[in-house]
């Protein structure tokens, strides 16, 4: 509704706006499930890094070794970028 008399604003309070932001309930706002998925990433990824490097120094030149250190590779690449996606959704 149009106010008719231009005299008349309505009156302004001096608080400042408050922003809605995200406070966590607890000091802890990752659920167990996170925390299960996160640590069994993390150990698959470094393993799978270990055992590459592993691959790579005493493996030899076989086509098998080249096979398992490739799967290896794209492993731990893997990991980490579920690693940084899993902590990214999270922040977000």
């Amino acid at each position: 509704m149009e106010n008719k008399n231009p005299s008349r604003k309505r009156a302004r309070s001096y608080e400042p706006e408050q922003q809605s932001t995200r406070v966590p309930e607890s000091k802890s706002d990752l659920t167990p499930r996170f925390k299960l998925i996160f640590s069994t990433v993390a150990v698959l990824t470094v393993l799978a890094l270990i055992l590459n490097v592993l691959l790579a120094a005493f493996g030899g030149d076989s086509e098998q070794v080249k096979a398992a250190a490739e799967a290896c590779s794209t492993t731990y690449m893997m990991g980490f970028g579920a690693i940084v996606g899993l902590i990214s959704g999270k922040v977000a």
